[in-house]
């Protein structure tokens, strides 16, 4: 049975592998790229929506997908400004969801952090145990979590104290609690993918079970 995805992040990290596991797979037949700007990659199956993601406007009456993959994320490199990295952290991830609802959404999937936690005195993890609560509160037939420590992959950016603990991580592997552990980038995305094509319901996964669900 051919089905339809769409994809908001799909420039970045997982995103971008998120979008060529999509395209390459039989079982969908549109993919749908919310994003920014166009990007120069084409594909019979993609269809390219741009425009300000923190905007409604963007996604008009609603998403035309069953799957709907939220690879959304930002910095504070990026967006020192506070109220812009919660409108893009916060924001986005609930703009998807209830535009998928208004849509023809299955199921969302979407990336989280290690350590999420709405009462986190923390500002990052915080961000995003609040989105998390946010959605758990939506009628989103069925929720995928996904909370991976250190992602590890190509970055078209350079992030200092990032690389420093994914080479720590990687070094120290054998003593680092499997929670803990950094997780390519690739094989998030196919962990998203194969949860999103078996039965099941809604769950909160750790980066132990994203690595086992990708093999």
């Amino acid at each position: 049975m051919s089905k339809s995805a769409a994809i908001v992040g799909a420039t970045g990290l997982v995103g971008s592998f998120l979008l060529e596991q999509l395209l390459a797979d039989e079982r969908y037949e549109k993919v749908w790229v919310y994003a920014r700007s166009e990007s120069t990659r084409e594909h019979e199956k993609l269809q390219w929506i741009t425009g300000d993601l923190t905007k409604d406007s963007t996604f008009g009456t609603g998403i035309s997908a069953e799957d709907v993959f939220c690879a959304i994320g930002t910095t504070q490199a990026k967006a020192p400004d506070l109220t812009h990295y919660k409108n893009v952290d916060y924001g986005i991830p609930l703009r998807t969801a209830t535009y998928g609802l208004k849509g023809q959404m299955k199921r969302m999937l979407v990336v989280s952090a290690l350590g999420a936690n709405a009462k986190s005195k923390m500002f990052y993890p915080r961000i995003k145990g609040q989105m998390e609560e946010a959605l758990q509160t939506m009628a989103i037939p069925q929720l995928h979590i996904f909370r991976p420590s250190f992602i590890l992959g190509p970055r078209q950016e350079f992030r200092l104290g990032e690389n420093i603990g994914k080479f720590l991580v990687k070094a120290l592997k054998p003593l680092v609690p499997k929670k803990y552990r950094g997780l390519e980038a690739e094989h998030i995305a196919m962990a998203m993918i194969k949860a999103a094509n078996e039965p099941g319901h809604s769950v909160v996964l750790e980066t132990q079970d994203i690595a086992k669900l990708s093999q």
